[in-house]
């Protein structure tokens, strides 16, 4: 009988930061869908929402300070 490999949660978020990292700076919204992934893997809401508000809403909102959005009145 082959043997199977085990995945670990460590090797599925290296691969989903693989994937995703690259392109945060052309396509922002991939911030949330990474942060929406990683959540599925490790299946702890409250470690992966401290986990969002650490590392990717600043993020966010430094990308929101380069986009320039025209004044309101």
């Amino acid at each position: 009988m082959a043997k199977t490999r085990r995945i670990t949660t460590g090797k599925l978020n290296k691969l989903v930061d693989d994937l995703l990292h690259p392109y945060f700076t052309d396509y922002p919204t991939l911030i949330i869908m990474d942060s929406l992934l990683h959540a599925m893997i490790e299946q702890d809401p409250k470690t992966s929402m401290s986990k969002f508000v650490k590392y990717n809403v600043p993020k966010l909102l430094e990308n929101l300070k380069k986009r320039k959005v025209p004044a309101t009145r």
